[in-house]
């Protein structure tokens, strides 16, 4: 098992990104579940952070923690149809992404992503980048030097409108206050664990939280099937003439194998997998990277540097994509992969039975001490060519790994270089004194208390 990487810079050594500081106190399983539920990643205690397996038997589930990148390469890819989506995950994320790519299990999400595959090639990809450049452009033309505001609220209104530009072209009204609004009561109430989800309690059964979610999904459901449903109109009168998007492309969609497209419900629920995947999860790492730059000026000076040679083309910029994967592997997107076993197996050390709940953390992972070399602090350096080739395909995980590594993986990086760039290129963000930086996790890894950042033109 290799461990990882270069001696940071004097530096950097010194400065900790924000971060949750382990304890040692020791807390009934009960008392975890409430500490999961309020915010995950900080109830891990320190020896989480170096073991590679912790196994609990106990009566309501069994639990498997997988630290061991060789135990996460069996799970998510060697014995990988022995693991399905966990029931936990699928009814806090059911009721608003459905039986998409997302939550999908079997045959259903193996037609599905070949299905969806060749939307997400390089090629189609590539198609997006204009688009996403223009989107980006126009949003931050309206920055002001000397200005102060909230980073992490910003980056989630420009990803906003870019992935709804790429999905829906211009055929959109949908306001960003009214999405976000409903987004974040789903995320505040299904979207997170707690004990009456772990004791197993009917999905049907009508408390608060889910009295607020269903809400929050009654405006998705209506205001989306709107567009969904005008859209196949339209392509079914013209379809020459219907936008190139990824919506077009969703509704056209054919399984290479049979030749089946997506039915209604099917291309709904993904299209509110892709709005929610790609617009919350790159929000987040572009505001954490903005914090980032903001704590390493030597490291926001080379990237400023590099991008403004590369006049745009991402492809020359390898620093920059360096210090966008140090930003995800201390603050992933997705910091909890969870996993329930069909059948018995052997994972590592432990013979697990079936219905084990199995949880892989890219957070604990990616910080994990047996791993790699002062994980707590950035280095850009360790994703430098000679660096890069010694991390453990299994202990860099951001995007999952597997056959369901996320679809949108190429996608999001070149939103992620493309809107980084043309910030970096123009502004330099800097944190406002006395600012608390906290870490959230929910479905994803957010800023607690927003980024209040002041800009500068360069």
């Amino acid at each position: 098992m290799s461990t990882i990487t270069s001696e940071p810079a004097e530096s950097r050594g010194r400065i900790r990104p924000a971060a949750p500081v382990p304890t040692d106190r020791l807390v009934s399983r009960v008392e975890a579940i409430r500490l999961i539920g309020k915010n995950a990643v900080s109830a891990w205690g320190a020896r989480t952070y170096e073991l590679l397996y912790v196994y609990d038997r106990n009566w309501i589930q069994d639990f498997l923690l997988v630290n061991d990148p060789e135990g996460v390469k069996h799970v998510l890819l060697d014995n990988v149809g022995n693991y399905v989506k966990s029931r936990q995950v699928q009814r806090t994320t059911g009721p608003a992404l459905g039986n998409g790519l997302f939550n999908a299990d079997g045959e259903s999400w193996r037609t599905q992503r070949r299905t969806a595959a060749p939307m997400f090639s390089a090629r189609r990809v590539q198609d997006f980048a204009a688009p996403m450049a223009a989107v980006a452009e126009k949003a931050l033309s309206g920055w002001r030097d000397g200005e102060t505001f909230d980073a992490a609220d910003r980056m989630m209104q420009l990803t906003y409108k870019i992935i709804t530009h790429t999905m829906f072209s211009d055929d959109v009204q949908l306001d960003y206050r009214k999405v976000a609004e409903h987004f974040v009561t789903y995320l505040d109430t299904l979207g997170r664990v707690d004990l009456l989800m772990m004791l197993g309690l009917p999905h049907w059964a009508p408390t608060p939280k889910r009295v607020r979610a269903g809400r929050a999904m009654r405006f998705f459901r209506h205001e989306i099937g709107a567009l969904v449903r005008r859209r196949a109109e339209e392509i079914a009168r013209d379809p020459a003439g219907a936008p190139k998007d990824l919506l077009t492309l969703l509704l056209t969609a054919r399984d290479p194998e049979g030749g089946a497209s997506f039915t209604h419900d099917e291309v709904y629920d993904n299209v509110l997998t892709f709005i929610f995947a790609g617009h919350e999860t790159t929000a987040n790492t572009l505001a954490w990277t903005l914090y980032l730059l903001s704590q390493f000026p030597e490291v926001d000076a080379k990237v400023a540097a590099e991008v403004r040679a590369a006049d745009g083309d991402i492809v020359r910029m390898p620093y920059t994509r360096q210090v966008l994967e140090e930003s995800l592997r201390l603050y992933p997107a997705a910091p909890f992969i969870s996993r329930d076993s069909v059948g018995p197996d052997r994972v590592g050390p432990h013979d697990v039975r079936g219905g084990t709940s199995v949880l892989i953390s890219p957070w604990l992972i990616q910080r994990h001490r047996k791993l790699w070399k002062d994980p707590d602090y950035f280095d850009p350096e360790r994703f430098a060519p000679g660096n890069r080739e010694r991390i453990h395909r299994f202990a860099y995980i951001p995007f999952g790994a597997g056959p369901r590594i996320c679809i949108g993986m190429g996608f999001a990086m070149q939103e992620a270089l493309i809107c980084l760039s043309q910030i970096v290129s123009r502004w330099r963000l800097e944190m406002v004194p006395g600012h608390l930086v906290a870490t959230l996790s929910r479905l994803t890894l957010r800023p607690e208390f927003g980024l209040q950042m002041t800009v500068h033109a360069r």
